[in-house]
């Protein structure tokens, strides 16, 4: 029998305003949700607006120039050019911008889905043209609450079962099955032979936030467990 562990990835990640935009999501106090699945996991994202208004400008002060008057001087021989200092006026000082942290939350959570797997009835040595019972104990349902940021996520997955019995014979259903007596899954084999029986699970459902409930897009979450069965032929006795 072989079994394959799927994983639910959890992804809150800070979202550029075009995927909100093309997603299916839901905003609620400046904090956008939306659940999907891809590549066969299931993943959350969440972005928090946390940018504020810009600071205004500082005003620069204007300083009027001076009228200056011109004087007429008689220059003297005997003394020395006089050279003047001209000292720049201090250029009024910027005020310091303060760097505004942006609310944003990047995290990961990693969780299993239920493992899937295979029983049949008779375990050993099913018999040709008689019905084999077949059920899983993969649940039906699977819920999960993600806390998201300042939200509280809800997310609700249902099953259902596609079986393929090996000889070209399927079936899809939301049942679980059962053994005998109760079991509605049942298949009979026309000729002995090992037969590969498949099992594919597919998850789909819906998330909600704040009581709006909205379904998760994209193609689910499918896991597919393989085991064989070995059916024969009855043997006849002679009895006095």
């Amino acid at each position: 029998m072989v079994i394959k562990r799927y994983q639910v990835i959890l992804i809150l990640l800070p979202l550029l305003p075009t995927t909100l935009a093309a997603a299916d999501n839901q905003c609620l106090d400046k904090t956008c949700v939306d659940v999907f699945t891809e590549n066969n996991q299931l993943i959350i994202t969440a972005s928090k607006d946390g940018s504020k208004p810009k600071p205004a400008p500082s005003k620069k002060a204007v300083v009027k120039p001076k009228p200056v008057v011109s004087k007429k001087i008689t220059p003297k021989p005997s003394s020395k050019p006089v050279v003047k200092k001209v000292v720049a006026s201090p250029k009024p000082k910027k005020s310091p911008i303060k760097k505004v942290a942006t609310a944003s939350l990047s995290d990961r959570l990693i969780k299993l889905l239920p493992i899937g797997d295979i029983n049949f009835q008779p375990d050993q040595d099913a018999l040709v043209n008689m019905p084999v019972y077949f059920w899983t104990q993969t649940p039906q349902h699977f819920q999960a609450v993600v806390p998201i940021l300042d939200l509280i996520v809800y997310v609700n997955l249902h099953s259902t079962f596609t079986w393929s019995f090996g000889d070209g014979k399927f079936i899809t259903t939301q049942n679980q099955g059962a053994p005998y007596p109760l079991g509605l899954i049942t298949h009979t084999y026309k000729s002995n032979n090992n037969y590969p029986v498949n099992l594919k699970i597919t998850w789909r459902g819906t998330w909600s936030v704040n009581g709006v409930t909205t379904a998760i897009s994209g193609d689910g979450i499918t896991q597919s467990i393989t085991r064989d069965i070995s059916v024969v032929n009855a043997v006849g006795r002679f009895t006095k």
